[in-house]
């Protein structure tokens, strides 16, 4: 973060406290619940299945988190995708950017950035081939200023009771 902000950005990965992981949790449910109406489970049994999700996933799934005065205001994940290995390059990872998210109260002030800038960093250091976003309508332009293209390389099928497969 910036200097002289009161922002404080936090250890990725395996590196993240449980308190850290309380933090994700908790932004996480205000994301999904309170701001996206998602219905289920309250935050207390949200946190106890988060916690148990994100020890089972250390290895492949790296968080960032932005707090203020000790509250989550950010978070961006980075997931590792082991791919088959080929001759040439036995070891193949790509990356997924996934849950990009700042509190309403505190955008514009280019948090989404540097948490992105962040995820980024790492997937260098792991070595990543490459790393791939699923935007939101609304979140294309923020993607495409960081430097996300458009790929040919890229299809997705969704499992729905809509999609027919044709096998030809």
């Amino acid at each position: 973060m910036s200097e002289g902000s009161s922002f404080n950005a936090m250890a990725t990965g395996a590196y993240l406290t449980d308190d850290d992981g309380d933090l994700l949790a908790a932004l996480r449910f205000r994301w999904r619940s309170e701001e996206g109406g998602e219905k289920g489970c309250d935050l207390a049994e949200f946190a106890n299945r988060f916690r148990e999700w994100r020890d089972a996933h250390r290895d492949t799934h790296f968080a960032h988190l932005v707090t203020l005065n000790g509250t989550a205001v950010g978070c961006a994940w980075l997931v590792v995708i082991d791919r088959v290995p080929g001759p040439e390059r036995f070891l193949r990872r790509g990356g997924m950017l996934q849950s990009v998210y700042v509190v309403p109260e505190h955008r514009g002030r280019g948090l989404g950035t540097e948490l992105v800038g962040e995820a980024l960093a790492t997937a260098r250091a792991e070595g990543l081939d490459y790393v791939m976003v699923h935007p939101s309508a609304a979140s294309f332009p923020f993607y495409r200023r960081l430097g996300f293209a458009h790929s040919d390389r890229v299809l997705e099928l969704r499992h729905d009771d809509s999609a027919e497969v044709d096998s030809r």
